[in-house]
């Protein structure tokens, strides 16, 4: 067991691919990629980014995602992985044991004071990562759906944006007002963390996946942010499958402008400007227990379910 380095990059990005050969989670990476998450300024790859070798060969991984400390309790995300010809030998056991102990630590060595929620995702279906997460006080919390919808055929229009409302592409002045759009907007989601600015930096607006001329903002009559969809390209998909894909990062509207259909607007216009830019489809995540019914949103608006993940808990 070592730490992660930038030397290892392409190495890791080899045997992530292995991984999602078996998996078939439908997420890819590249080298680029692998670097960026490396270079975060949330957590210190000599601590929080492991990787597991035997006679020089990676055969597993873990890593932490810390979230901003809220309402006295810091998350953190785990994740990681067991190359398919090594699962059965003990190495995921000792990878979810070491990384829980680490996001733990990690939480308490900033503030003692501050509770620990560790959180876990896999697919439903892998009853193996399950056993390991249980096995380990990760329990079972929420469950979300993968959804996917084609470009290439025919699109329903978007319906008219209510009067008073104008749709507009997303700028680089936007980026502070988006954050605080959706913090609001997801104030009332079980288990929703508010962005920071450093965070919001690293995984939204500064990532080398974004997609700005593809996010889109309806504005009120002031110009406050209404509703609001966020766009991301993955070329790690297009590299591994030949397909571009736009994966639908975000969308949420504003409490004072619900019932008014805006998600459904935007989801449409959004799927019209993939296909104008040449997508093949596009693709995204959504809790299956929303409170806002937004799986129907998405049906609605022509996306489908194809995989269902489990997402596991563990307050310490």
């Amino acid at each position: 067991m070592r730490p992660m380095t930038r030397a290892d990059a392409t190495r890791l990005n080899d045997f992530l691919a292995v991984v999602e050969a078996v998996d078939r989670t439908g997420e890819h990476y590249n080298t680029d990629d692998v670097l960026e998450e490396l270079d975060s300024p949330l957590t210190d790859p000599s601590t929080d980014w492991v990787l597991a070798e035997i006679d020089g060969e990676i055969v597993g991984h873990w890593r932490l995602f810390p979230r901003a400390v809220n309402d006295g309790e810091q998350s953190v995300t785990l994740d990681g992985a067991v190359h398919p010809d090594r699962r059965g030998q003990g190495i995921g056991s000792l990878l979810v044991t070491d990384m829980v102990t680490r996001g733990l630590a990690y939480v308490r060595e900033r503030d003692d004071a501050v509770r620990a929620v560790l959180t876990a995702s896999g697919m439903s279906t892998n009853t193996d990562q399950a056993e390991l997460f249980t096995a380990a006080g990760l329990k079972p919390h929420r469950w979300s759906v993968q959804m996917e919808a084609t470009t290439t055929g025919e699109i329903a229009a978007a319906d008219a944006v209510p009067e008073g409302l104008v749709i507009e592409s997303y700028t680089d002045a936007d980026a502070d007002a988006l954050r605080e759009a959706h913090n609001l907007a997801f104030l009332d989601h079980p288990d929703f963390t508010p962005w920071d600015e450093p965070m919001w930096q690293q995984w939204v607006t500064g990532t080398r996946n974004f997609r700005p001329g593809l996010s889109f903002l309806v504005r009120d009559e002031a110009g406050a942010i209404a509703a609001y969809l966020q766009t991301n390209e993955y070329d790690a998909i297009f590299e591994s499958t030949g397909r571009k894909e736009a994966y639908v990062a975000k969308v949420g509207t504003l409490r004072g402008h619900r019932g008014k259909g805006l998600a459904s607007i935007l989801l449409r216009h959004a799927l019209a400007s993939y296909q104008a830019a040449g997508f093949d489809r596009a693709s995204l995540d959504v809790d299956s227990q929303n409170p806002t019914g937004a799986l129907g949103v998405y049906e609605r608006a022509g996306f489908s379910a194809t995989n269902r993940w489990t997402n596991y808990r563990l307050e310490g």
